[in-house]
This record gives C-alpha cells, sequence and structure tokens, in this order.
C-alpha cells in the first residue's frame, strides 16, 4: 500500500514539473509574440542594413527595452534563420551584432520557429 502511495505522490511531482515547464515556454512565446506585433514597423526592414543578408520572410522581436533589441529573422524560402542585435543611436536604429542561428545546410535545418528555447531563462 505505502507503494502505491509513493507512485502515486511521483506522478503528480512529475506532472507538476511538466505543467511548470510548459508554463514558462508558453510564457516566453506569449511575450515574444506581443514584442512582435509591438515594434513590428521598427524592425519590418531593420535588416536591411545588413548588405549580407537577402530578403527576409518573417521576423519576431525577441528582446526590446527601448535602447537595444535583439529580433529573430526567417529568411525568404526558410533557408536561414538569423538573430539581429540592434542599439538605439539618436533614434535610428543600428544593427550592433548578427548570428545565424540555423541554416539549411546547417544540423538544425527543420529548426524554424518559435524560437523560444534559448529565451526562456534569459528574462521572461
Amino acid at each position: 500500500m505505502v507503494y502505491i502511495g509513493k507512485r502515486k505522490y511521483i506522478k503528480r511531482s512529475f506532472i507538476f514539473v511538466l505543467f511548470i515547464l510548459l508554463v514558462l515556454q508558453m510564457s516566453a512565446v506569449i511575450k515574444i509574440e506581443i514584442l512582435t506585433a509591438k515594434y513590428y514597423d521598427i524592425f519590418q526592414d531593420a535588416y536591411k542594413s545588413n548588405t549580407m543578408l537577402g530578403e527576409m520572410d518573417s521576423f519576431k522581436v525577441l528582446e526590446y527595452d527601448g535602447a537595444t533589441a535583439k529580433v529573430y529573422y526567417i529568411s525568404k524560402n526558410k533557408t536561414s534563420g538569423d538573430v539581429l542585435s540592434f542599439a538605439n543611436v539618436d533614434g535610428a536604429w543600428e544593427e550592433t551584432y548578427w548570428e545565424t542561428i540555423w541554416s539549411k545546410s546547417g544540423s538544425a535545418s527543420d529548426v524554424i520557429w518559435p524560437y523560444w528555447w534559448h529565451f526562456i531563462y534569459a528574462g521572461l
């Protein structure tokens, strides 16, 4: 009888942990969707200052604090995903860093969106 009680406790604990992880993941996705909707116009064409990138199909604003921002761009035909960091310099957004997260020719060719697993613990 005691063994069955421990199994129920372990099962409930496992379900609780999964629930917490799901809530964290979903809150990160929701935060990113809100930032994207709010700052869409600002970053729609911001990637064009980087002459190494071609046309982009879509993007998500990952972080924004008024002075800096990180934006995840998905290229046309979904051939790559890049995170560009921007700084607000005298009212204009200038690229400060560029990182290719995945590429069709790379090992993560099926990963497009959501990109939340990289930002779950980066401050929701």
